[in-house]
C-alpha cells in the first residue's frame, strides 16, 4: 500500500513536533491537525507497520530512523513542488498550495521516500532493530 497524502501529512505532523517535544502523544497529533484521537490511531497503525513510528504502551509515540529519513524526504519533495508550482487560473493561499503540493509528493511511488534509506540500511533495518529493543 502506498503512502497517501493523509499519511505524509500525520507522518510530518510527527516530525514537526518530534523536533519541539519529547513526548509525543496522539492526542498532541490530534490537536496539530485538528482531527480526532480515533483518525490519529488508525494512520499511527500504518505508519507502525511501514516501520516509521513505535508506539510504547503507555502511548509514547518515537519516530524510528526510517521515519526520520521518510519525513524529510517527503519535506524537502514538498519544498522542491512549492518551489515550482506552476501557476493556476485562480489565486491560492499558502495553505492550499501546501494542500495541493501535499497531494501531489504523495502520488510519487515510495521507492522515491524510502528507495535511498532500503539500500543503505535494508527494508528491515527499523524492524530488525525494535525486535532487539522492544
Amino acid at each position: 500500500m502506498e503512502l497517501t497524502s493523509a499519511h505524509l501529512r500525520y507522518l510530518l505532523a510527527i516530525y514537526e513536533v518530534s523536533r519541539t517535544h519529547l513526548d509525543i502523544s496522539s492526542r498532541s497529533i490530534a490537536e496539530k491537525l485538528g482531527v480526532t484521537k480515533p483518525s490519529v490511531v488508525r494512520i499511527m497503525n500504518l505508519l507502525m507497520e511501514r516501520g516509521m513510528i513505535v508506539k510504547e504502551h503507555y502511548g509514547k509515540i518515537y519516530m524510528t530512523d526510517r521515519g526520520i529519513w521518510v519525513a524529510k524526504q517527503v519535506h524537502s519533495e514538498m519544498e522542491s513542488i512549492l518551489e515550482h508550482f506552476p501557476p493556476v487560473s485562480q489565486p491560492l493561499t499558502e495553505e492550499e498550495k501546501t494542500a495541493a503540493a501535499l497531494a501531489m509528493t504523495s502520488a510519487l511511488p515510495d521507492r522515491i521516500f524510502t528507495g535511498e534509506y532500503d539500500r543503505l540500511f535494508g527494508a528491515d533495518a527499523d524492524r530488525t532493530e525494535r525486535e532487539k529493543n522492544p
